[in-house]
């Protein structure tokens, strides 16, 4: 079991010992109020009420849980969750009897490190409608497959619903037999305590694959509405979000723009992030070739089928670049790709706000699938061009110029970053990050750019990328794409690797 939940695990059994498995409350001796199961069938948006964690200490000074549990539903929560355990969450079982008591007819979920299926006729007749069950307690224990089997029907017997939390594949594989309902993938790295968006976004597409019926519910790493339009976007069912909304000034808005964002990405379904994790899902290299200024290029480099052919293609929209693109090119560009390979990402790249204004308004209409933010300040990672990007309800990553490691936030906003050197804006200077550097950066996602040609590929290939994005390193001249060059890239990818069938 990992060190810091097994010392979390290690102190609660001695509160079990002393003080017996209600913790010394007083826990009514039938359950007093109606049991709400979770609406599986909607978008499922739990909030939190969280005073403290192990990663982040103290998160705010919670002076009413049912004043917060009221600002909650007034912003359309679909159900509650409440820390009870108490060393290092300083939460309690006496907050959720206050919660569900106070609104009986809202569905409330312990969230705690329940161990012994006596638990849950405790957790009962407190007035839990759902319980939290964390395969990573049970999954190296002697006999604990049998041990998680039977708290989890003990749930079942009670009409109680269980939420099973999973970090890594092997945790998949552990609970699979039970076909749960319900699993919550958590993004938070219990060796680290940091925020691994992109494995848990992967995880996804492996429980498609491994619990097909199961509803899958994101938990951890939600910060803004831009967070929960990319999680809705991934085809979560909903999502859980604590120290997020307990530090917000004003929770009930903060509910309602994050729902709303995450609805929005459930409808749109846009295929950019989807298309990224599901090819790491099946280990591929993503190829991006950026710098993309006329059609004959587009569509030679569309027929290369090597190493399953070039994943992205970039139109730079910054002015200052040799390999500027007008809007109108890329619309028609767009249309026969559409046509034609539609497989093929098409994702503008921006470097001031006109030029992002400009991106959206191409995005809007269906003509690009992304926008790469080029040239990030990492002094402000959460912002770009004078612009909050927590509010940004559309597909894009952003990239990040970096000599040295200092010149690197790991604070950046959204799914993953790519890395370039420090050049002109717009990129295609033909310079290369340092490799000590690129390691230095321990990004477990690497995404590079800058100087990647056929000669030099394989040192980069030894940094193990996921993904590679080519300009100038396969050009003839400024903007003119060499064909030939970039089938070396993809047949040189082809022999070095084995990837599973996309």
């Amino acid at each position: 079991m990992v060190e810091v939940l097994a010392k979390i695990i290690a102190k609660r059994s001695q509160d079990i010992a002393t003080k017996g498995l209600d913790f010394g409350h007083t826990i009514p001796q039938n359950r007093i109020h109606p049991l709400i199961p979770p609406k599986l069938d909607k978008p499922l948006i739990i909030t939190e009420i969280k005073r403290a964690s192990p990663s982040a200490g103290h998160i705010g000074d919670i002076h009413s849980v049912t004043h917060l549990a009221q600002s909650y539903l007034n912003g359309g929560a679909s159900a509650i969750s409440v820390l009870c355990e108490e060393r290092h969450f300083n939460g309690s079982l006496r907050d959720l009897m206050q919660v569900k008591a106070t609104y009986p007819n809202a569905c409330v979920l312990r969230k705690d490190f329940i161990q012994d299926s006596q638990e849950i006729e405790i957790s009962y007749r407190a007035g839990a409608d759902m319980v939290l069950l964390i395969a990573a307690m049970f999954i190296d224990e002697k006999d604990g497959f049998l041990q998680l089997q039977k708290i989890y029907e003990k749930c079942l017997s009670f009409g109680i619903t269980p939420l099973l939390e999973v970090h890594n594949q092997r945790e998949i594989d552990f609970i699979s037999p039970l076909q749960p309902a319900l699993v919550g993938v958590n993004s938070r790295n219990l060796h680290t305590f940091e925020i691994d968006i992109p494995s848990a976004c992967i995880l996804r597409q492996s429980l498609q694959d491994s619990l097909p019926t199961s509803k899958v519910i994101f938990e951890s790493g939600i910060d803004s509405a831009s967070s929960g339009f990319m999680v809705g976007s991934l085809g979560f069912n909903g999502l859980l979000c604590g120290s997020y909304l307990v530090a917000h000034k004003n929770p009930t808005h903060a509910i309602q723009s994050l729902k709303k964002a995450f609805e929005l990405g459930f409808t749109q379904k846009p295929r950019f992030c989807n298309d990224v994790f599901h090819k790491w899902h099946r280990e591929k290299i993503l190829i991006k070739i950026c710098g993309i200024t006329s059609l004959d290029d587009a569509l030679q480099i569309g027929e290369l089928e090597t190493y399953g052919g070039v994943d992205m293609l970039g139109f730079i929209l910054a002015k200052n670049s040799p390999r500027f693109i007008e809007s109108k090119q890329i619309q028609n560009i767009a249309k026969a790709l559409q046509k034609l390979y539609p497989h093929i990402l098409r994702i503008a790249v921006v470097n001031d706000k006109h030029s992002l204004n400009t991106a959206k308004t191409l995005y809007k209409e269906g003509y690009i699938d992304g926008i790469q933010l080029h040239s990030l300040n990492p002094q402000t990672p959460k912002m770009y061009a004078n612009t909050s990007l927590e509010d940004a309800l559309y597909c894009y990553y952003v990239a990040q110029n970096v000599e040295n490691l200092e010149d690197f936030s790991k604070e950046y906003a959204g799914a993953f970053c790519l890395i370039d050197s420090k050049s002109i804006q717009g990129g295609g200077s033909g310079k290369s990050v340092a490799k000590d550097v690129l390691l230095s950066l321990k990004e477990r996602y690497l995404c590079v750019a800058g100087g990647i040609n056929p000669q030099n590929l394989k040192s980069f290939l030894a940094l193990k990328p996921s993904l590679l994005d080519i300009n100038s390193g396969v050009e003839k001249s400024a903007g003119l794409k060499d064909i030939n060059a970039i089938q070396q890239i993809l047949n040189t990818l082809e022999s070095s690797h084995n990837p599973k069938a996309i």
